[in-house]
């Protein structure tokens, strides 16, 4: 939690020390992420995974550093959703996964500008990320039964706070962007010494610059 604390204080002094030339904007993309959970037994490590599909809204404020880089912040909303629906010998399993989480990825970013309104950058940073909500439901011959992932009610043992390292590219046209990348978990999210979950994935979104 230090190390968040001290990446996000250190995200604000750049900012603040940046040009007074800053972009402000809004975005929106599609990041569907796999969960890979690893539990070792008696020295045996068994893994499964779970593919889940997310989207995220968010707006972004990009700051000139020095020359070309820049640092952005995208504060963004993301949820994460899975359903899946078995039958066997005649009985109805449901299956449903949500997860809703607050996401801030701080990105240093250069760029090249080829004229005519079009600049392709790349860029890499830290994300910290923040699980609001988190819950399984499972619908068996009617009968629903949910499972809360956090909070008292929930998987004491699995953590809400994550940080991915963030790299990707983004291609830009006047007000308008194209980018994708790549997500990788860093963090440990499950506090049992026996089990570890850990989670990543592309993104792609469209941008939209306000100035």
């Amino acid at each position: 939690m230090k190390k968040v604390v001290t990446i996000f204080a250190v995200a604000v002094a750049m900012l603040a020390a940046g040009s007074a030339k800053a972009q402000v904007g809004f975005h929106i993309g599609y990041m569907p992420e796999t969960f890979t959970n690893e539990t070792t037994v008696l020295g045996t490590t068994a893994t499964t995974e779970s593919d889940l599909s997310g989207f995220y809204l968010g707006f972004h404020y990009n700051t000139s550093l020095s020359g070309d880089l820049g640092l952005m912040l995208a504060p963004q909303v993301r949820w994460n959703m899975k359903n899946e629906e078995t039958t066997v010998l005649g009985v109805t399993n449901k299956n449903s996964q949500t997860q809703i989480l607050i996401d801030l990825p701080i990105l240093f970013n250069y760029g090249i500008d080829f004229g005519g309104g079009i600049k392709l950058s790349a860029f890499a940073g830290p994300t910290v990320s923040f699980a609001l909500v988190g819950k399984t439901k499972n619908t068996v011959a009617g009968t629903e039964v949910t499972t809360e992932w956090y909070g008292d009610d929930g998987d004491s043992d699995r953590s809400r706070l994550n940080l991915y390292g963030t790299v990707g590219l983004a291609l830009t046209y006047s007000n308008f962007s194209l980018f994708g990348g790549y997500n990788l978990g860093i963090l440990d999210m499950h506090k049992n010494e026996n089990v570890k979950l850990t989670s990543g994935g592309l993104f792609f979104g469209l941008g939209f610059g306000l100035e």
